[in-house]
């Protein structure tokens, strides 16, 4: 039977997080939450975006090129939106500046656009004063653990401290990782707690911005 509540959760409570990249028009401007980027490289396969797993990769090995990615956790106050954004490790040197020069990234203003309107255009990332009232940004999420849920990832596969305080509230998913990469590009994907999450990482390599 289902828990009924009139109490909205906690804060720092694990609702799932959306992964935002910059819009083709428009902006993203939001306050950074975490202590610095997390890296990692990516391929585009299978019809979705997953980590590169070298040396024993399954996309490396047919040839698929990776790009590596950077991810911060950031908060929209005006949408009250704690959310994952994601841009190329070209785009993201203005974070690696502001942390060499302030030790950390939590608090960081940025604003990040596209000049030239174009969907896989290059991104531009502007790092602004530090947000003043830390107090009042949420606690970040356990990145990898995040991402490993919008991946579809297997959650067992993470060392435990990506798993404590989040495993009773998540499920853990246990098909392996082949079965989930070879399946053809017109199958639905199998029903996992990652359905919820709209933001999926699907980025085409050949094709997104430097």
């Amino acid at each position: 039977m289902p828990t009924w509540s009139t109490e909205l959760p906690t804060p720092g409570k694990h609702m799932g997080f959306e992964l935002h990249r910059t819009p083709m028009t428009g902006s993203i401007q939001a306050v950074i939450t975490c202590e610095n980027i997390l890296v990692c490289d990516t391929h585009y396969f299978g019809g979705r975006t997953i980590p590169c797993e070298r040396p024993d990769c399954l996309a490396c090995r047919e040839a698929v090129p990776y790009r590596t990615h950077c991810y911060v956790s950031a908060y929209d106050h005006k949408r009250r939106d704690h959310f994952i954004f994601e841009c190329t490790a070209h785009a993201a040197k203005p974070f690696a500046e502001q942390f060499q020069s302030a030790g950390t990234l939590r608090g960081c203003i940025f604003h990040a656009t596209r000049p030239k309107g174009l969907k896989n255009s290059k991104v531009c990332i502007e790092t602004n004063t530090t947000f003043k009232s830390n107090s009042q940004l949420p606690e970040p999420p356990n990145l990898i653990l995040a991402l490993s849920v919008i991946w579809r990832l297997p959650l067992t596969g993470l060392a435990i401290e990506h798993q404590r305080f989040h495993a009773p509230e998540l499920h853990t998913l246990r098909e392996p990782l082949d079965a989930m990469r070879n399946q053809p590009d017109n199958m639905p994907d199998p029903p996992t707690i990652a359905d919820i999450l709209r933001g999926n990482g699907q980025l085409n390599p050949h094709k997104a911005p430097a």
